[in-house]
C-alpha cells in the first residue's frame, strides 16, 4: 500500500512524531493485521477489529518514535514518554502528555449487509469516533478498510489517519449508556471532523478513498502532500 503523506505534519506530546513515525507506523501495523487469520475476522465484529487496529498502531508508533504504550488498560493517553514506565496507575489514568489514539471503520450505508473482507468504501456514509468522556482535546484518529487485493481474503488495513489538538468539549455529543452496564460512550459531532479534515495525515493512495475520504471529512489533499 501506497501512501499520500501530509508533509507539514509534526507534533511534540512528550515525543517527537513525525511523517516518517507515522509512516512507520502504518506499515508495521498492516503487515501485522495480514498474519492473523482470515477466519479470526470473520468470528469478530468490527469493534474488535478497531480494537486490534487500534492497538497494533499504538505499539508501532510507541517502538518508532521510543515512547511506550500506556502500561495500564484505562490509561490516558494511550502513548507516552518513556519516562512514564514507572508511573502510578493514578497518573498513568490521565499522564500529562502523550498521544490519545482511536480507531475507527466508520458507517455504512443501512442495508448494505456487507461482511468481513468485503470492501465498505462504496459504502461509506460518515466517519466518527467515539471517547469515554467530552474532555479528550488531542486525537489521532484512525480509518480502517477491508482493502481490496490479490488474496483470496481481504485483510484490513489502516486507509486514512487525522489529527487535532484543538478539540473541545462542544465536538463531542452527549454521552450514551449512562444507565445500566453500558459502556458510557459520546461520539465526535461535524465540528470536530472538521478538525480533524484539516489536520489530514495520511490517505491511501487510491482514487476512490481519497475521493470519498476528502468529501466526508471536508478536506482537500493540496500542496501539503
Amino acid at each position: 500500500m501506497i501512501y499520500i503523506i501530509n508533509s507539514n505534519f509534526k507534533i511534540y506530546c512528550g515525543f517527537e512524531v513525525t511523517t516518517q513515525h507515522i509512516e512507520s507506523a502504518l506499515y508495521q501495523t498492516n503487515e501485522f493485521l495480514e498474519t492473523i487469520p482470515s477466519t479470526v475476522y470473520k468470528n469478530i465484529d468490527y469493534k474488535t477489529t478497531s480494537s486490534i487496529v487500534g492497538s497494533m498502531f499504538c505499539q508501532s508508533i510507541a517502538n518508532s518514535t521510543g515512547a511506550i504504550v500506556n502500561p495500564i488498560e484505562k490509561g490516558h493517553p494511550d502513548v507516552i514518554p518513556k519516562a512514564g514506565e514507572q508511573a502510578s496507575e493514578e497518573v498513568l489514568r490521565n499522564y500529562p502528555m502523550g498521544l490519545e489514539i482511536k480507531c475507527t471503520v466508520g458507517n455504512i450505508t443501512k442495508g448494505a449487509n456487507l461482511r468481513a473482507g468485503q470492501p465498505r468504501i462504496n459504502s461509506l456514509e460518515g466517519i466518527t469516533w467515539q471517547a469515554h468522556h467530552r474532555e479528550v482535546k488531542k486525537l489521532f484518529g484512525l480509518v480502517w478498510d477491508f482493502v481490496k487485493s490479490e488474496h483470496d481474503f481481504n485483510h484490513p488495513k489502516i486507509t486514512a489517519t487525522f489529527y487535532a489538538d484543538n478539540l473541545v468539549t462542544d465536538d463531542w455529543g452527549e454521552i450514551s449508556g449512562t444507565e445500566g452496564r453500558n459502556t458510557k460512550v459520546t461520539g465526535m459531532k461535524s465540528s470536530g471532523k472538521q478538525k480533524m479534515g484539516r489536520g489530514w495525515v495520511a490517505v491511501i493512495n487510491e482514487s476512490y478513498y481519497k475521493d470519498i475520504y476528502q468529501k466526508i471529512m471536508r478536506f482537500s489533499i493540496d500542496d501539503k502532500a
